[in-house]
């Protein structure tokens, strides 16, 4: 059962709005096109992934783009599955190349059109968001 569907980013929303006010030749442009891009696939591999989820049993418990706060910080996951047993945080990327999870230096490597970029490890991201909701957990004697 979905209890918190996923709604659309407002961020692209605000980009999007900010590209339309802004003139063709404007020196940011582009950056900001390529901000929406990025964002719009993400936001459309997490919707792709929300297929997946939907066909589990109406016993599992379904949160999108959960946002919660620790203390005086906030975490977020992209979707949390509660089940009578386990608790499964899944965490979605869209990336295009060939990626390389460096476990030792906790990165990722993306390799696209000849040019390398690194990331975040989304396994220790991951891991960082199980143990923030542990402590989430905890702090409300769940």
């Amino acid at each position: 059962m979905i209890v918190k569907e996923r709604e659309f980013p407002q961020n692209i929303k605000i980009l999007e709005a900010l590209l339309r006010r802004l003139p063709k030749g404007h020196a940011k442009r582009k950056k900001i096109e390529d901000d929406i891009a990025r964002r719009r696939a993400g936001y459309n591999g997490e919707k792709a992934n929300d297929y997946f989820a939907a066909l589990l049993p109406e016993d599992y418990y379904i949160f999108h783009d959960l946002r919660l706060a620790n203390g005086k910080s906030f975490f977020q996951m992209d979707t949390l599955l509660i089940s009578a047993n386990y608790m499964a945080v899944n965490e979605v990327k869209s990336y295009s190349g060939t990626l390389f999870f460096d476990r030792h230096a906790y990165q990722l490597t993306r390799t696209y059109n000849e040019k390398q970029e690194c990331y975040q490890d989304p396994i220790t991201q991951v891991e960082n968001q199980m143990r923030q909701l542990k402590k989430w957990l905890f702090a409300h004697n769940s």
